[in-house]
């Protein structure tokens, strides 16, 4: 069964919608590193002292990176997201236009 146009329009405005939020995922995954974990590892870096702390202080800078990393990683699956939804949008808009000045 074909698609009708207003289906089309559909599902590009849900992929977009879905880009936008895999955008603000990667956004608060980046200001809650930022913000929240960052100044935590400073808190404890100043206050702890020893190798237990230098190697914790370590493992969570690694942490800190990991989450950089993945929200970067979010942001490019919602910019191709994006492309792929409008790529697959102008596809379908063309063979439904081609299919309705189709004449038997």
């Amino acid at each position: 069964m074909a698609k009708t146009m207003h289906t089309i329009e559909m599902d590009f405005q849900h992929a977009k919608k879905q880009a936008e939020e895999l955008e603000q995922i990667a956004q608060n995954l980046r200001m809650l590193t930022e913000n929240s974990f960052q100044p935590c590892l400073l808190g404890i870096a100043a206050n702890w002292k020893g190798e237990n702390a230098t190697a914790f202080c370590k493992k969570g800078a690694v942490v800190a990176s990991g989450l950089q990393q993945s929200a970067v990683g979010l942001s490019q699956a919602a910019d191709t997201l994006r492309q792929t939804a409008q790529n697959t949008y102008e596809a379908e808009k063309r063979s439904y236009e081609l299919a309705e000045a189709r004449q038997y």
